[in-house]
């Protein structure tokens, strides 16, 4: 059944990713984006899009896109403040899952670790500014919201590529089934399967 989804990081390789994806299946959207202009026109002309421009920091803003009459959220941005300003309207206007992009720089308890993951995080910590603290914060803060209130789902993803989709499973780091690459495609095969057991009950 087709849904109404509110996507933040919409203009990024796997937000315009998410949105293809999510058109063809007959979904309706609104995008909540700083620069409506970096959107292909086939996606910001599409009439079951609705485009709103603002900051994520805007309570204002963030208020109206979700009384959109979205019932699921999509976040591709690593920006905790945001998180921290829409996880309680998300909740208000009950919404029934929050899915949210995240990295392995937020550590689960059943993480067993690996050198190529310690390798991968000293990596960030070196050339990719901040993004680990706001990474690792995202992950603490999205853990820490009761799923009583909101269900959510926290993806933590290795490095993204453009390859095609290919079957991958949900695992925690030195597993053995964990690998360091998938592409943006499996993203959204994975937002339908949360999908499909939603409307399943």
């Amino acid at each position: 059944m087709p849904e109404h989804i509110l996507v933040i990081g919409a203009t990024g390789p796997v937000g315009l990713q998410f949105c293809n994806e999510a058109l063809s299946q007959g979904h309706k959207l609104t995008l909540l984006v700083r620069n409506p202009g970096k959107l292909p026109d086939d996606i910001r002309n599409n009439p079951r899009i609705n485009v709103t421009e603002g900051q994520l920091n805007d309570k204002n803003v963030l208020q109206r896109v979700t009384a959109s009459g979205a019932s699921i959220f999509i976040h591709n941005k690593p920006v905790t403040d945001c998180m921290k300003l829409i996880f309680p309207l998300l909740i208000a206007n009950k919404f029934k899952r929050a899915l949210v992009l995240g990295t392995c720089s937020f550590t689960a308890p059943e993480d067993k670790g690996a050198l190529k993951w310690k390798a991968s995080v000293v990596l960030v910590k070196m050339i990719g500014g901040t993004a680990f603290e706001e990474f690792k914060g995202l992950g603490e803060f999205v853990t820490s919201q009761d799923p009583q209130e909101l269900k959510w789902t926290l993806f933590r993803v290795p490095f993204l590529g453009n390859g095609a989709a290919a079957p991958v499973s949900a695992t925690y780091t030195g597993s053995g089934k964990d690998g360091l690459f998938i592409s943006r495609k499996v993203l959204w095969l994975g937002c339908c399967r949360r999908w499909r057991r939603i409307q399943s009950g």
